[in-house]
């Protein structure tokens, strides 16, 4: 069964992305043995380089002919990282831009396919996290950098999407990861807001628009989560997370589908809310009514009644049942915890 696209009544769980663990065998297999069934979609656990998103793709970027590293970092915090710019007279040429999405699940597929049938799982969804040109051009080349190059980041993505199509065909699902516009648009001024969001929404599209027909997506709105620590503190509600998905999907090109669409709510050591004014805005988030809607909260700072009184208070606002997830990525978290927040997840999808 494509768990997908079944009825929303029936309550899943996702995994944002990476797992702990040494090896993708020992992640898949932590994931699959405590959600098994329950799992939208089955990641490889993103371990190695990998597990600290995509600093190994900022890395990579020192081998491009066209970049010049001008200071190093070694990601101890959101300033501490690589350096880049382009060489005078150079351009960021996408052909030759490699991101590695499609070269990590050539590896992980023999795996993944052997974990599958070994727990039963007939037609599951594999799912490939994929950093939005935005981000990592941000991230590589600073603020002007985000905007002159991340068409460069988003045509190479596409390039290795459709590699990865050609292997699975439709049955994957790849996440566009979004921190920095989430950020944006909550730091932005109330009255310019809405106007980040259009914005913002436009650049996290793009992916999307140039993949081929069929494809299917989700979405994971961010806070960051570098070393477990949010690029910001969680506001007094929800209201951005809602102005910027809504912006999304009215966005969304109809060639593609937006199958879900995971929100925070809450962000590294901010844990969940208890107040139901935190969540009162998620009355207005406006999504395809076959888009599923996946809500952030699973933290290892509430037991599992309080996560219970949260999804409740999630849900009454929404008007909809819910799937569920930790906020971002369990690779901060150590493999204790990150079974602990698994197994959670598990047991709300019986709430």
């Amino acid at each position: 069964m494509n768990r997908l696209t079944e009825r929303r009544d029936t309550r899943r769980t996702l995994l944002v992305g990476s797992i702990p663990a040494p090896d993708t065998h020992e992640a898949v297999k932590l994931a699959l043995t405590q959600l098994g069934p329950t799992l939208m979609c089955i990641p490889d656990g993103e371990t190695g380089p990998r597990s600290q998103w995509v600093a190994s793709i900022i890395a990579e970027l020192r081998n491009h002919p066209a970049v010049v590293l001008q200071r190093d970092g070694q990601w101890s915090d959101y300033n501490d990282r690589p350096r880049y710019r382009i060489r005078r007279g150079a351009t960021l040429d996408p052909d030759l831009l490699r991101l590695g999405y499609d070269t990590a699940l050539q590896e992980s597929r023999p795996v993944l396919d052997r974990l599958v049938a070994e727990y039963g799982l007939e037609g599951a969804i594999y799912q490939v996290g994929v950093a939005s040109g935005f981000d990592l051009a941000l991230l590589a080349f600073g603020p002007a950098g985000a905007l002159r190059y991340r068409k460069a980041f988003n045509v190479a993505a596409s390039r290795e999407i459709r590699s990865i199509r050609g292997i699975l065909g439709d049955d994957v699902v790849f996440q566009i990861e979004l921190p920095a516009e989430l950020v944006a648009v909550s730091r932005a001024p109330r009255i310019l807001r809405p106007a980040v969001a259009r914005w913002m929404a436009g650049a996290s599209v793009e992916p999307a628009k140039l993949a081929p027909n069929g494809t299917k997506f989700g979405v994971h709105l961010c806070f960051g989560d570098l070393n477990h620590k949010a690029l910001m503190k969680v506001g007094k509600d929800c209201a951005p997370i809602v102005q910027l998905a809504n912006a999304i999907a009215a966005r969304w090109p109809s060639h593609t589908s937006l199958t879900y669409l995971h929100i925070p709510l809450a962000a590294g050591d901010n844990p969940p809310s208890l107040s139901g004014s935190y969540y009162a805005p998620l009355a207005n988030l406006s999504l395809p009514t076959d888009t599923r809607l996946v809500a952030g909260f699973v933290d290892e700072s509430l037991g599992l009644d309080k996560l219970r009184e949260v999804l409740g208070m999630v849900e009454s606002a929404a008007g909809r049942r819910v799937d569920v997830a930790a906020p971002c990525g369990l690779g901060r978290r150590d493999p204790a915890m990150a079974r602990d927040l698994m197994r959670a997840s598990r047991q709300l999808t019986d709430a």
